[in-house]
This record gives C-alpha cells, structure tokens and sequence, in this order.
C-alpha cells in the first residue's frame, strides 16, 4: 500500500514537469506567449490589448507596470532571452509597440493624469531591440483582430490590413518583417452581430475616404478599426471602444466641409462667398455642384478648385436674381474622380433687390405719369385762357 508520504512528491514532480511544458502566457492577455515549434523553433508571440481611446489617451498605467520586470510583458522578455538566438522566431503586434512609444515619449491617462516620459517603456523597448536581432519576425495584424473571421467576412481587407500593419512595424523597430501574413488556424471567433455590424459600417467609410484622402491618419484608422474584432477584449470596453471609433470616423468625415452662413442680396448680379476648409493631411481637387431651390436666382457654374492640406479657401459663385424674396443655395462637393464628399450644405439667401423688369416697370409708369401730369396741366392752361378771353370779350360787349 502507498502512503500518502510517499506519493506527494511523485505529484508534485508530475504537476511541476506539467507546468514547465506548457506555453509561457501572459496573466493579463492571452496574446502573449512563448510556444514551442515542430522545427525546433519557439514562436515568442508579443501583444497586448487595446490600452488607449480613439484619442489616443491611455485609459490607465497597466501597460506601463506590465512593462516592468515583475510585470507580465516585462517577464515575457525574460523568458525569451534563455531561448539561444538562433532558436527564437517573433510575432508583434505593432500596436503594443506603437502604445510603448507613446508611453516612453510622455502619456496622459483618461483621469487628467500627465507623464512626461517613462523609463520602463523605454528600456523594455530596449530589450525588446536587442532580443529581436536577426530573428525571423512576423506582425500580427495591428489590434490582433481574429483573421480566420476576417478571411471569411473581409478577405480583401484582411489583405490589406496585414500590409499595413507590417509597414508599421517596420518603421517602429528597426528591423526586417516578413510579408507572409501569419497561418490562419482553428475556427472563427463568434463576434458579436452588432459589433460586426459596426466594424464593416466603419471599414466601408475608411475605403471611401481612403480614395480621396490617402494620408497617415487614414491609415490610422484603417488599422484600428481592426482591433474591434479581437475576441479577448471584454465585451464592456470592447463596445465603448467602438462607439469612439465610430464616433472619431465619423468626424474625421467632416474634415472637408463648407462653412454655413446666411446671405442678403442687393443687386442683381452678385458674387456669393463660399468657404471651403480642408482638414485633411492632403490637398484636394474639388468641383462645387450648386443649384437654387427656386427660380428667383440663377447659379452660374465655377470651375474646380484646389484646397491646400489643413487650410481655407473662399470661391465667388456669381449668380443672377429675378425677384426679390426668400431662396437658397444647395451645395455639394464632389472630388476630381466623381466622389461625393462632405455633408450637402443649404445656404439661405435674403433677396431686396429691385430687377431690371421692375425697374422698367416703374420707369414706365412713372412717364406715363408724368404725361398725363403734362397733359392735364396743359388742359387747365387752355381752359383758364378760353375762360379769360369769354370774360374779356363780354366785358367789351
């Protein structure tokens, strides 16, 4: 019979052997791991969920203590450096690297807190720089976003998505990444519908904007919008993550616009004011369609202008009015390829304007008035001389 005494210690060697075979997983994400490879490899895997708003505030200072030695990427880094160089092979989401450098360069957090640099972020950067070396490095797309969905719902864009994130991991570390996307395996997460839905309402507005305004921040966004469709966010902080994207989209729509305003006309030809303002990182091509909601004014068509990139630019659209009254202008921009930019503007116009026809009018009047003023008098001078002459003469008789 075997006593308890002796088989202890048979247990505690089986559970502590388990312990040592299993992957190194990060307490605070799932993402990150050191995992064993059938060549002989060890894929060190470096990721982290999203820890700043659409804003690019840090919504606490968990990332940078999980920098740290006695925290759970500063520990990764550890492990990874037993493992002999030639053995090492990494996957890194260039969004953790990108959040390290905003840590390391001075952060603030959602609570009004300022942090002018931070030294843990700065050397596990360091170390991180060191350990990589001549390894073989993969990205993981930007936000770890669950790709074996993506494969099935956005192929195209998972495509796309996965060339982006390597061209910004590349210009973070300065090091080589591999083009070949990571293998998509097992099955696709269930995302939730309403954050799918959300996702590709966004991802359709990224592509669009996109085409007219292909700029740093565009990409941006492209890239984050990613991050909505990884499965370990919770669901609480993954729906306030999407709600400020959409929200940051949306107004980001809005960097071309034109300025609102009311305008009073006084004569009958004029030439309204119209602003333009460019928001964008990018110059633009625009052509004005513009038409009046009634016939009182006639818009004469303005040839297409240039904005420069984060500036304002004021175009004289000549019109005609008819009569005088209420109107208003409708006003859409549209790119050099036909796209439709911006929100349709309604601009009103206040019309006190006396036309050429009513001009005429009252001239014509006026005359006719006037000659049978000049008529009526000569009448009154003829009748007062035949008075005076019948008077003179029957005082003669």
């Amino acid at each position: 019979m075997i006593t308890l005494p002796r088989i202890l210690p048979r247990i505690l060697i089986c559970l502590l052997l388990t312990f040592i075979s299993l992957p190194f997983t990060s307490q605070q994400n799932a993402h990150s791991e050191i995992k064993p490879l059938s060549d002989g490899k060890t894929l060190i895997t470096i990721s982290d969920l999203p820890n700043r708003d659409s804003n690019n505030t840090f919504v606490d200072r968990s990332l940078e203590a999980r920098l740290g030695d006695t925290g759970s990427l500063g520990q990764l880094l550890i492990e990874a450096e037993r493992i002999p160089g030639s053995k090492r092979s990494f996957a890194i989401d260039p969004m953790l690297i990108e959040e390290v450098l905003d840590l390391a360069d001075g952060f603030s957090t959602s609570d009004g807190i300022e942090i002018t640099e931070s030294p843990s972020a700065r050397e596990w950067l360091q170390r991180l720089t060191l350990l990589v070396g001549k390894s073989e490095i993969k990205a993981i797309n930007y936000g770890s976003p669950d790709v074996a969905w993506l494969s099935k719902a956005a192929p195209s864009e998972l495509r796309v998505h996965h060339r982006l994130s390597v061209e910004l991991l590349q210009s973070l570390l300065p090091v080589t990444v591999s083009e070949s996307p990571l293998e998509v395996a097992g099955n696709a997460a269930s995302i939730n519908p309403s954050i799918a839905d959300r996702y590709t309402q966004m991802r359709r507005s990224i592509r669009l904007i996109n085409q007219y305004a292909d700029n740093p921040r565009t990409t941006s966004y492209r890239l984050r919008i990613g991050s909505v469709l990884n499965p370990k966010i919770p669901q609480e902080r993954l729906l306030d993550l999407t709600r400020e994207l959409q929200k940051a989209i949306s107004s980001y729509q809005d960097s071309i616009r034109i300025s609102k305003g009311r305008f009073t006309l006084t004569s009958s030809s004029e030439k309204v004011p119209i602003t333009l303002i460019n928001d964008f990182e990018n110059s633009m091509e625009i052509r004005l369609k513009i038409k009046s909601t009634n016939s009182k004014v006639v818009v004469e068509s303005t040839d297409p202008v240039t904005i420069d990139a984060n500036s304002k630019l004021s175009v004289e659209v000549p019109v005609t009015v008819l009569a005088s009254g209420q109107s208003e202008l409708l006003i859409t921009m549209r790119t050099k390829g036909g796209i439709e930019v911006g929100d349709q503007v309604r601009l009103p116009l206040t019309l006190t304007v006396i036309t050429p026809l009513t001009t005429w009018i009252t001239t014509g009047s006026g005359l006719v008035l006037l000659i049978a003023a000049v008529i009526q008098s000569m009448r009154r001078v003829r009748r007062s001389r035949k008075t005076n002459k019948d008077s003179s003469e029957r005082g003669e008789s």
